[in-house]
């Protein structure tokens, strides 16, 4: 199953600690979860709002296990966050 998780930043938040950001190099380099994209999500200033992640499992229930895992998440740099089943139509 596809899932997308989309992580919306709090407002005003600095850039990504690199501490932080070295713990999400490893959790994106994980050999369990074929992540199929990911990538920042930007307002219509261009600035970093969040980031967004289409990745496959096989059900539900291993998709939220991952996000728990996230580093970003873990860290508290989200206002909100959000997963979705993800039916590609077109792909």
């Amino acid at each position: 199953m596809l899932f997308v998780w989309m992580g919306f930043f709090k407002q005003g938040a600095g850039p990504v600690p690199q501490n932080v950001q070295e713990q999400a190099t490893g959790f994106l380099q994980q050999p369990y979860v074929t992540i199929r994209s990911v990538g920042q999500l930007r307002d219509s200033s261009g600035s970093r709002a969040g980031m967004m992640m289409l990745f496959e499992v096989d059900d539900r229930a291993a998709a939220e296990a991952l996000v728990k895992t996230s580093p970003y998440l873990n860290a508290g740099l989200y206002e909100d966050h959000r997963l979705y089943e993800f039916v590609d139509e077109i792909g």
